[in-house]
């Protein structure tokens, strides 16, 4: 029940507008898409990652280690977006991240929690999902639900572009 709780109070304090305007970011062709995640929250940049990846080219997921990261930055520029997934036990690694990408003019996405991430003072799209539950541990439901919905928005923005792009990739299998 806290879980289903969580969802609907996190999208109750999201406008359409807020997610209209991240889903435009997404799918503007003109930039690369850059994901990445924390130590749980990882697998949720991976998902979005995979999809996006799917419909447009330029999606990149970043995983290994916080020297990898670093060596993206030299591919990061003003008409870049990174998503980062951030919640409590925030990660110092990613905020370095977040603000040497940040310099280089990249917009961020962050996905946080009610606590807030310290990378949302540089973030120029927060999105603070609940994730409380009587738990020793956080749930991420709710963030995984925001971001199959800016997935669905995206590919409906991306529509004949991403049908095309479907049907050749299934055509190379």
């Amino acid at each position: 029940e806290a879980t289903l709780d969580n969802m609907r109070e996190t999208f109750r304090h999201l406008s359409d507008k807020q997610l209209a305007d991240i889903a435009a970011r997404l799918a503007d062709r003109r930039g690369k898409t850059f994901l990445i995640g924390g130590r749980f929250t990882d697998p949720l940049a991976r998902y979005m990652a995979a999809h996006l990846a799917i419909i447009q080219p330029d999606v990149f997921h970043l995983a290994g280690q916080e020297s990898m990261w670093r060596d993206r930055l030299i591919d990061m520029g003003k008409r870049d977006v990174l998503v980062i997934f951030d919640i409590r036990r925030y990660q110092d690694s990613l905020l370095r991240f977040a603000e040497k990408a940040h310099q280089r003019g990249v917009q961020i996405v962050l996905f946080t929690d009610q606590w807030l991430s310290p990378i949302a003072r540089l973030a120029r799209h927060v999105i603070a999902g609940r994730t409380a539950v009587p738990s020793a541990w956080d749930s991420s439901a709710a963030l995984f639900v925001v971001a199959e919905t800016l997935i669905v928005a995206v590919t409906r923005q991306l529509e004949a572009e991403g049908a095309k792009r479907i049907r050749e990739m299934e055509s190379l299998r």
